[in-house]
C-alpha cells in the first residue's frame, strides 16, 4: 500500500487592516467610477463580485511577513518542533525581491523567533500567478512520496498582495493574506490521493505584471474565459485518471464522486461561474434522463455562457452549489483576492464551516480546482482524515473585526490610499525639486534637465516604510530597507525583518 501523504495542519494570516467596501469607500467611489448610485456600486461589489471586506497590508507588512506569521501559526497548530522541517516552499506572485526567495527571508525570521538554526532546510520560491502555491504543494508531496526528505515535515506557504490601480474596475478585487500548510506522511487533516492530479498549461496573456509595473495588467472577460476552459480541461483529465483507477464507466454522474468542490477564488462569484462550467459539462454527459430533463436544454447550447447562466438559476444547480461550494467562500468574501492562497483560503473556510455547523467531514472527498493566469490549471483530490478535528482552524480569530470582538480594524479611505501609493524607491532629486513635483509647480529649464537626467540614468534612492496605521504588535515586521553602498559593505535595498513583541 502506498504511503499516505497530505496536509497535516493549515493556518491563515490576514492583515489587521481592511477596507469596508460598503462604507466610505463606496460613498466616494460611486461617482468616481460612474455608478448610478452608491447602492448600485455596493450591489455590484457584494452581489456581482461577492466581496464585502478587502484586506490591506499595513506599512510594516509585506508578502514575507505574512508568510512568516502564517508559518508560526501552522507550526503551533501542529504542535511540532520547527527543526522537524527540512523543506520550506513559498508560492507567490508578489515577491519582495527579484532574486532572493521569500522562503529564505521566512527561514531567517523563523530561526530568530524560535532561537534555532535551520541550515539544512531547502527554501525554493515557485511563481506562476495564482497556481504557484499549488505547484509548491505538489513538489512537497512528491518529495516525501519519493523518500527524499530527511525530516518528517515540509512547510508550504502561499502569500500574496493583490494590487490594482485606484479607481479601476479591479480595485475592489484586491486583498492580502497568507496560508501555511504542513505536509507529512500519515497526515491528520487531509490525505492527497496519488496518481489523480491533472494539469494543463498554455501560453496566454489574460493576466500579467510587467517588470516595470507595481500593478497587474488584466483582460478581465478574456481571463475568465481562459480560467473556465483550463479548469474544464484539467477536470476531464482528473475524471479520466479516476475512471482508469476505479474501472468506472463514463456517464455515471462523476460529480457525485466529490463531496465538496473548492475553486481558486479571485472573487467569490467566480466560484459560481466555475461550478456552472464543471457541473454543466459533467451533467450533460451523464446517462441519466431525469438529470438531463432538469437542465435548461438537452442540446448543445449555441451560446455556452448564456446556457450556463440559465443553469445557475436552476434548482438543481443552486442546491448542488449550496452543498458542495458555498461552505468554502467565507474567506474570499471577507478578505478579497490573495492570489496563490485563494484556493487554500477556501479549504480553511470549509473546515471552519464544518466546525461551526457540526458537520462531519471525515472520509469526505474534496476536489481542488486550481488556476493561475498565463495560464495553468490543476485538479486533484483529497480525503479528509478521521483525525481532522484535532487540527481544526479557528478562522473567526483571523476574520472578525474589532466591532465583532476580533483583531481587524477598518481603515479610512485616505490612509488606505496612502498605503496603496507608497513606493520603496523614489527619484534621487533635491528636496526642493521633489516638493515642486509633488505640488505640480512649473519647473525651470535647469530643473527639467535634472529631472530628465535622473529618469534617464534611473537614479533612485530607497524610501523607508511609512509609519504604520496600527503599530505592529506580536508580529513580524519589515523594520527597514538597507541604504549602504560602500566598497566594504553593501545592503542597498536589502530588507530587514524583526519580531515586534509590543
Amino acid at each position: 500500500m502506498a504511503t499516505q501523504v497530505g496536509i497535516d495542519a493549515i493556518a491563515v494570516h490576514v492583515p489587521r487592516l481592511f477596507v469596508d467596501l460598503t462604507g466610505e469607500w463606496a460613498n466616494v467611489r460611486a461617482s468616481e467610477l460612474g455608478e448610478a448610485s452608491v447602492d448600485a456600486l455596493i450591489g455590484k461589489v457584494t452581489t456581482g463580485v461577492g466581496v464585502r471586506r478587502m484586506a490591506v497590508p499595513d506599512a510594516h507588512e509585506d508578502s514575507a511577513t505574512m508568510a512568516a506569521m502564517a508559518a508560526i501559526k501552522a507550526i503551533a497548530a501542529a504542535g511540532i518542533d520547527p527543526r522537524e522541517i527540512d523543506y520550506l516552499a513559498v508560492g507567490t506572485e508578489t515577491t519582495v525581491d527579484q532574486s532572493k526567495s521569500i522562503a529564505a527571508y521566512v527561514l531567517g525570521m523563523l530561526e530568530r523567533f524560535y532561537g534555532v538554526a535551520l541550515p539544512e532546510v531547502s527554501t525554493p520560491q515557485i511563481q506562476f500567478a495564482c497556481i504557484g502555491a499549488t505547484y509548491a504543494l505538489e513538489a512537497a508531496v512528491s518529495r516525501i512520496r519519493a523518500g527524499e526528505n530527511r525530516k518528517p515535515y515540509a512547510l508550504v506557504i502561499s502569500t500574496d498582495i493583490s494590487r490594482y490601480a485606484l479607481r479601476s474596475a479591479g480595485e475592489y478585487t484586491q486583498g492580502a493574506g497568507a496560508v501555511a500548510m504542513l505536509v507529512c506522511e500519515q497526515p491528520r487533516l487531509l490525505i492527497l490521493e496519488p496518481g489523480l492530479m491533472s494539469t494543463i498549461s498554455q501560453d496566454e496573456r489574460d493576466f500579467f505584471r510587467p517588470n516595470w509595473s507595481t500593478t497587474a495588467v488584466v483582460d478581465g472577460k478574456y481571463s475568465i474565459g481562459v480560467y473556465l476552459s483550463c479548469i474544464e480541461a484539467a477536470w476531464k483529465g482528473w475524471l479520466e485518471r479516476y475512471q482508469e483507477r476505479s474501472h468506472e464507466q463514463p456517464g455515471a454522474r462523476p460529480d457525485h464522486l466529490l463531496d465538496y468542490m473548492l475553486f481558486h477564488v479571485p472573487f467569490p462569484r467566480m466560484a459560481e461561474y466555475a461550478a456552472a462550467r464543471i457541473l454543466g459539462s459533467t451533467w450533460r454527459e451523464a446517462a441519466d434522463p431525469e438529470l438531463l430533463a432538469a437542465l435548461p436544454d438537452a442540446g448543445e447550447p449555441h451560446d455556452r455562457a448564456a446556457w450556463e447562466r440559465k443553469l445557475a438559476k436552476t434548482e438543481l444547480f443552486r442546491q448542488t452549489f449550496a452543498q458542495k461550494v458555498e461552505p468554502s467562500l467565507s474567506f474570499g468574501r471577507n478578505v478579497g483576492n490573495i492570489y496563490s492562497g485563494a484556493l487554500y483560503g477556501a479549504l480553511a473556510s470549509l473546515l471552519d464551516w464544518a466546525a461551526t455547523t457540526e458537520t462531519d467531514l471525515s472520509h469526505r472527498r474534496i476536489g481542488f480546482f486550481a488556476y493561475g493566469s498565463g495560464a495553468s490549471a490543476a485538479v486533484w483530490s483529497g480525503i479528509v482524515a478521521p483525525t481532522y478535528r484535532k487540527m481544526a482552524i479557528n478562522l473567526a480569530a483571523e476574520l472578525e473585526t474589532d466591532a465583532e470582538g476580533g483583531r481587524r480594524v477598518a481603515v479610512v479611505l485616505a490612509a488606505y490610499e496612502r498605503l496603496h501609493s507608497h513606493r520603496e524607491t523614489e527619484l534621487d532629486l533635491a528636496p526642493e525639486l521633489q516638493a515642486r513635483l509633488r505640488g505640480g509647480e512649473p519647473l525651470s529649464a535647469a530643473e527639467t534637465q535634472e529631472l530628465a537626467l535622473a529618469l534617464e540614468t534611473q537614479r533612485v534612492r530607497v524610501r523607508q516604510p511609512d509609519p504604520s496605521i496600527v503599530a505592529p504588535h506580536s508580529e513580524f515586521a519589515l523594520t527597514r530597507l538597507g541604504t549602504e553602498r560602500r566598497a566594504d559593505f553593501t545592503d542597498w535595498g536589502y530588507r530587514y525583518y524583526g519580531w515586534i513583541a509590543d
